[in-house]
């Protein structure tokens, strides 16, 4: 486990030498996770030759246990964690820092400025993220297991709807299961969307209930140890309404060309694209309105996206999500949500798993 984290410092290292800097001030928390293993509050220092993590004793043990190799700055009690840059930097030395910019904010800045006034500050933008992009083994296990307990937890919701339930108790309880089913938390907070409201994308849950009311749409994912599953189902109740069929037929059918059209090379507009031209030719065009997908793992939304504009160039072990939908004010809305994997020839559907077909989703409420 360590050597992966060495791993990838060391690759972050070849960065900081290619950009002409001596070391690099990793702020964002995700990022010191994702380099170290460390889940404290801190910060991390790559330099050519060594890094550093620095935090405060209240960590000692966990620091100890998460990254054992690492050596350590804590810092005392009444010790910003920025003025413990200039210990470990030196005041006296000089040379170029790069900073994450957007994790530091201006006034941290400016005071790293008096506190190493002889070194170069240089700001920097996705040293890390860009790695990101790409999971190791590791990563895609994790991803894995997230998504087949969030799997686990809708089944066990599914065993337990009551027509009196609102979007409220759907999202306690849904969220209830996925605690059960061993997640260590929720990914974001689940979006419940019953019949008319299903038309909101992000919308929050209310005291709107499910008797009498066409279908169900849930958006949710879990974490186990650290990283994410997302998805979305939709549980049909009418089944013999032709409206709802042709909505959730036509955004199926959107999903499953993107998904086929995913190849290494192609960049991520080319793939919106797909899944856009099948809703507009459908006569849906203008009610798909969000990005067709996002790759995720630390955190639920990481570059690169499946949107127009992104020509983000897919490469063999990025994870995405693909989630076309159709949202019609006052009707409702359907989105249909798998994660994906990028492979050398194409893309394994991680959710495949799950049912999703127009018949596999109608649900009878008892």
């Amino acid at each position: 486990m360590n050597n992966r984290f060495l791993i990838r410092r060391n690759k972050i290292r070849r960065s900081i030498i290619r950009s002409q800097l001596d070391a690099i001030l990793i702020s964002n928390p995700i990022n010191v996770r994702y380099l170290t293993g460390f889940t404290g509050v801190g910060y991390l220092i790559i330099k050519r030759s060594g890094d550093i993590i620095l935090s405060d004793r209240r960590f000692t043990i966990q620091i100890e246990d998460e990254c054992p190799n690492l050596d350590v700055y804590l810092r005392s009690v009444n010790e910003p964690l920025i003025q413990a840059v200039g210990q470990v930097i030196g005041k006296t030395t000089s040379g170029s820092l790069g900073i994450e910019a957007e994790s530091i904010t201006l006034v941290k800045r400016e005071q790293l400025a008096q506190i190493i006034p002889a070194w170069k500050i240089v700001s920097t933008q996705n040293f890390v993220e860009e790695l990101r992009q790409i999971k190791d083994r590791n990563e895609i296990q994790l991803i894995r297991k997230a998504i087949d307990t969030a799997y686990r937890a809708w089944l066990d919701l599914r065993s337990f709807l009551k027509p009196e339930w609102s979007e409220i108790d759907i999202r306690n309880e849904l969220e209830y299961r996925m605690r059960l089913s061993g997640a260590d938390d929720k990914s974001f907070p689940s979006i419940i969307g019953i019949g008319p409201r299903a038309a909101l994308p992000h919308g929050s849950p209310s005291s709107l209930k499910l008797i009498g009311q066409s279908h169900l749409l849930i958006d949710w994912g879990t974490i186990i140890d650290g990283y994410m599953s997302d998805l979305t189902r939709v549980l049909i109740f009418q089944k013999k309404d032709k409206k709802l069929r042709t909505v959730y037929e036509t955004v199926l059918k959107a999903q499953e060309a993107a998904i086929k059209a995913v190849k290494p090379g192609k960049s991520c507009n080319e793939i919106d694209a797909v899944a856009r031209s099948v809703i507009h030719d459908a006569g849906f065009g203008k009610y798909f309105d969000h990005g067709l997908g996002h790759s995720f793992g630390l955190e639920i939304h990481e570059s690169p996206r499946l949107v127009g504009g992104d020509h983000t160039v897919l490469k063999p072990g990025m994870v995405l999500t693909v989630e076309p939908g159709i949202y019609l004010k006052g009707w409702g809305g359907v989105r249909i949500e798998d994660d994906i994997i990028v492979t050398k020839t194409g893309c394994e559907v991680l959710s495949d798993f799950i049912p999703k077909s127009f018949d596999d989703m109608i649900f009878s409420l008892s």
